[in-house]
Order: C-alpha cells, then sequence, then structure tokens
C-alpha cells in the first residue's frame, strides 16, 4: 500500500487542543498540517473548526477542516468518543516542533 503523508505524524507530547468554544479534545497524533483528535462529540465532516492549540510554551488558533469523524468507543462511564482527522488551513510549523520538544 502506498503511504498517503506527505510528513511523518508525532506523538502531540506536552500539546493540548480544545474547540474554541470549549470542549477539550485529545490530540492522537499531529504534523504541521493536521491532526488526529479525540472528542467528546461529535465533529462535521466539511465543516470548519476553531482549534486553540496550548503548550508550556506557546499557544494559537488554528483554524481546520473536518476530514472524517467517526465513533471509536462507547463506554458506560464516559460515553461516546469520536476520532477525528483535521486539516489545517494553513501550516502550523511551531505545531511540529512544539510535538518534537515534548516527546
Amino acid at each position: 500500500m502506498h503511504e498517503r503523508r506527505l510528513e511523518a505524524r508525532l506523538a502531540p507530547g506536552g500539546v493540548r487542543a480544545r474547540l474554541r468554544l470549549g470542549d477539550r479534545l485529545s490530540l492522537v497524533d499531529v504534523t504541521s498540517s493536521g491532526a488526529l483528535v479525540d472528542a467528546g462529540r461529535p465533529l462535521r465532516p466539511g465543516s470548519r473548526v476553531d482549534v486553540q492549540i496550548e503548550s508550556e510554551r506557546r499557544n494559537g488558533l488554528v483554524t481546520a477542516r473536518v476530514l472524517r469523524c467517526s465513533v471509536i468507543a462507547i463506554e458506560p462511564e464516559r460515553g461516546v468518543t469520536y476520532r477525528a482527522a483535521l486539516v489545517f488551513g494553513e501550516p502550523c510549523e511551531w505545531l511540529r516542533e512544539e510535538a518534537t520538544h515534548g516527546g
């Protein structure tokens, strides 16, 4: 199978993320052009979301398009967990640097 990714995905290290309206996201992996995240609510494919990204050294707001989203877990205590692929509107090089530094 041919690898479609143009850059290596990195573990998020000390990087945290949340939607602009406050919903916390759990970063699975990240590149300068996008991220794979777990969320407590569905993110509609094709929609645009503002993601607040935070680290010990830097914070920033990134606009992203939701590429896909699906249910990955249903648990009695936590409920439904969704996994979404996000494509950033503009490359976010500092985010890759933070993930490399933290991981």
